[in-house]
């Protein structure tokens, strides 16, 4: 696997094969300690460059997913139920999915004499986007006394890295309050898209978060409802805590990796240690999505360039607000987060430092219309060796916006012998089951390439036209537009006014 490693620095064909291997690993719970501390050893082995070469690569389709986003924590002990809302609204009309911050919701439902639940339903009733909840615990919304509640973030803003907060008041709860309501607790993950864990007490930080037998209680009922899971661990010495987080994520079966940095990233070279966690996280990461929720504004750069897909961020008084985009000196409480992050993602991909693309209300959409067209049969469901979808495709299936959204066609519709697709992603690997034989044209011919063999290695008689849509339309019964970006599709349909071609949306 190192000498795999090594080559996927320069190739996508052994970016590839890597993955495969991996993911045939996860799926058979073949994957090994010894797995890990190689593919940490290896990547560890390289230069920074190679680092991010490594992870950037890793996070091309299929490998990986080539979007970066934003997730928004809108919530805050400090806000009424009002400005609550109204963030939640903002939020999803700007497309970007919603982290929920549950003690915060608890806390603001005891104000309004609500239950934390109803508090989260009327979050629901405004919002089309993902729900992803945090600070979770096995009586569902944790409670914590005003000291954390109201933390002004010292840790990040002092800077100097610390193991856990430098006023010892993590990890205190109010067990008795979140005992009150340990009636909501199914039904709080019922209602989400996505929950989060934190198995940072495995890497020594017992005073930072839940144990890890409570998480395995929330981790276990988020596969149950068929949630995608998220696992926060902290960088801490770079290696053998690294180990230890991610071990643990897999253990728990986990479908994103969150990397927290800034003062919980105590590595000597803490910016290569952060790239290394980022691509070691691409490499391993079951469901292709890798996140952070703590890194300082060199670190964001360094990840995003790395292989990084998203940066969760939030709301003045929000504490994810200065968690990430911030220095030392300036990451504080009263942050408003989101716009700084908005900013370092565009210069980033600007400047040509990243690989990918930054997702919009169009591609959010476009998920959830593939997941209706598919009849939400996506990841974890596997052609080839890899997913069908990543953790997005999984996350947006569990939304609104997923539930309401209506379309003409599904995957049983298609019914032609010779089809030709104009697009070879994974609304084509699912119609190519369907078919004796396709012909897939695709603009980006490593797309092209890497979808054939996948769907050859499925035992599916997939054929590549090189990009040439015409080719693609004349070699088929019937062609199919698969991407669901309506100006995408009516521009790819004129251009080819032929009447074997049709839309799917």
């Amino acid at each position: 696997m190192r000498d795999l490693i090594k080559e996927a620095v320069n190739s996508l064909d052994s970016a590839l094969e890597l993955r495969k291997l991996i993911i045939k690993k996860l799926n058979e719970k073949k994957l090994k300690e010894s797995d890990i501390v190689e593919i940490v050893d290896a990547v560890d082995d390289l230069s920074l460059e190679e680092i991010q070469k490594l992870g950037s690569n890793l996070r091309t389709f299929p490998m990986g997913c080539d979007l970066v986003e934003i997730a928004v924590g809108p919530c805050s002990s400090s806000l009424t139920l009002t400005q609550l809302i109204e963030n939640c609204i903002l939020t999803d009309f700007m497309g970007y999915p919603i982290h929920i911050c549950s003690y915060a919701v608890a806390d603001i439902a005891e104000r309004e004499g609500l239950k934390p639940i109803d508090v989260l339903k009327m979050i629901l009733n405004e919002v089309d986007v993902p729900i992803d909840i945090d600070h979770f615990g096995m009586y569902g919304a944790m409670r914590f006394p005003k000291e954390i509640t109201h933390c002004y973030g010292d840790c990040y803003f002092k800077g100097p890295p610390f193991k856990g907060c430098p006023r010892n008041r993590i990890h205190k709860r109010l067990i008795e309050k979140e005992k009150e309501h340990a009636d909501e607790f199914e039904e709080w993950i019922k209602l989400a898209s996505t929950v989060c864990i934190n198995v940072v007490e495995e890497q020594g930080g017992e005073e930072h978060a839940a144990s890890l037998e409570e998480m395995a209680i929330v981790a276990k009922t988020a596969k149950k409802y068929g949630k995608g899971l998220e696992g926060i661990f902290h960088i801490g010495d770079g290696y053998d805590d690294l180990i230890t987080g991610i071990k643990a994520c897999i253990d728990l079966d986990v479908d994103v990796f969150v990397v927290e940095g800034a003062p919980f990233n105590r590595a000597k070279d803490r910016l290569k240690a952060f790239a290394k966690a980022v691509a070691v996280s691409r490499i391993l990461v079951r469901g292709g999505v890798v996140a952070t929720n703590g890194a300082y504004e060199d670190e964001c750069r360094v990840g995003l360039r790395s292989g990084l897909n998203t940066i969760l961020t939030g709301f003045p008084l929000n504490h994810h607000g200065y968690m990430c985009g911030y220095s030392p000196g300036t990451a504080k409480r009263g942050n408003f987060g989101l716009r700084r992050v908005v900013r370092i993602i565009k210069e980033e991909i600007k400047a040509g430092n990243v690989n990918a693309t930054f997702i919009d209300k169009d591609m959010v959409k476009a998920i959830a219309l593939g997941n209706r067209f598919l009849k939400g049969n996506v990841y974890p469901y596997s052609i080839g060796g890899f997913y069908l979808g990543d953790a997005h495709w999984a996350a947006i299936k569990e939304s609104n916006l997923c539930r309401k959204l209506k379309i003409n066609k599904t995957i049983d519709d298609i019914s032609a012998e010779k089809v030709g697709l104009i697009g070879g992603r994974y609304i084509s690997w699912a119609i190519a089951e369907k078919a004796e034989e396709v012909y897939i044209s695709d603009t980006d011919s490593w797309v092209e390439k890497a979808t054939i063999k996948i769907l050859n290695d499925a035992g599916i008689n997939a054929y590549p036209c090189n990009g040439d849509d015409k080719k693609a339309v004349e070699s088929s019964e019937k062609a199919y537009i698969t991407t669901f970006i309506p100006n995408i599709a009516l521009r790819i349909l004129n251009k080819l006014r032929d009447d074997k071609v049709e839309l799917l949306i």
